[in-house]
């Protein structure tokens, strides 16, 4: 649960810091918002016990923040 709720921090730091910017708000900030969702959603997913299901979304999250930044 904890491990989530980090890669959604981050995530969400990501996201105010590039609209703070306002350089650069394309692709890789609508994927930084659906990996900060995805977060959230293994979070409450590890509350309820579903701990293979929660992991895989922090793993997709995780993923998905760190290529974030090869898109345009």
């Amino acid at each position: 649960m904890a491990a989530g709720a980090l890669v959604g921090l981050v995530c969400l730091f990501v996201i105010v810091g590039r609209l703070g910017s306002g350089t650069q708000t394309g692709v890789g900030t609508m994927v930084y918002g659906l990996c900060l969702v995805s977060a959230g959603l293994s979070v409450e997913l590890a509350r309820r016990g579903r701990t293979r299901l929660a992991m895989m979304a922090i793993i997709l999250a995780a993923a998905g923040a760190s290529l974030a930044d090869a898109l345009p």
